[in-house]
């Protein structure tokens, strides 16, 4: 096995956040992230660059950091290998857990439309994104909400069995400590900010 540069660095905030970074945390999935970091500890890699921009992982860092973690290692790879993040001592409960936690809060986070836009622009991001798939993201796509005013065709496909309510909240931590107490009462809900 060919061996990789490692370097364990004391401080994390010289691990820059990505200008780029076409993914935004919403109040629930930045709770969620502090969450996991918090029962089961830091367990999943990141992605930086030379210059120590994060690629990867922004969110695990923000989370990492208030949190008190404060260590990083890193290690050089070219990309031909996979590195894997052993992590031990969990019970299989908080393995659950933690799996469920890690994709969760990538449900939970929101796409940057105005960033994938510049993005698409800049750089050839169709692998990805199509020009449609942007449209659709910003809301620009075909027009398939119900409209209460159209007696002219069958809508009955484009009603939606959810029924919301929209609470304005003043500021994050009131809208964090609201969201908690709903998920504490078993309520389906997220946060959003706009």
């Amino acid at each position: 096995m060919p061996s990789k540069s490692e370097t364990v660095l004391d401080d994390l905030t010289a691990l820059q956040q990505d200008p780029k970074n076409a993914r935004k945390r919403t109040a629930q999935s930045k709770h969620l992230i502090g969450e996991s970091i918090e029962q089961f500890g830091a367990a999943r890699s990141i992605v930086i660059d030379e210059d120590n921009r994060i690629l990867a992982g922004n969110g695990t860092v923000d989370g990492a950091l208030e949190k008190g973690i404060k260590k990083v290692r890193i290690i050089e790879t070219d990309g031909d290998e996979v590195i894997a993040v052993r992590r031990t001592g969990l019970s299989e409960q908080e393995k659950v857990g933690l799996a469920l936690a890690d994709n969760r809060t990538s449900d939970l986070s929101e796409w940057d439309v105005p960033m994938l836009e510049r993005l698409s622009q800049e750089h050839d991001i169709k692998t990805w994104f199509s020009d449609d798939d942007i449209l659709e993201l910003a809301g620009k796509g075909e027009d398939d909400d119900f409209d209460p005013d159209d007696p002219t065709g069958d809508q009955s496909g484009k009603i939606q069995g959810v029924f919301q309510i929209i609470v304005n909240c003043v500021n994050e931590e009131e809208q964090t400590s609201t969201l908690d107490y709903l998920l504490g009462q078993g309520l389906d809900c997220k946060a959003m900010n706009s």
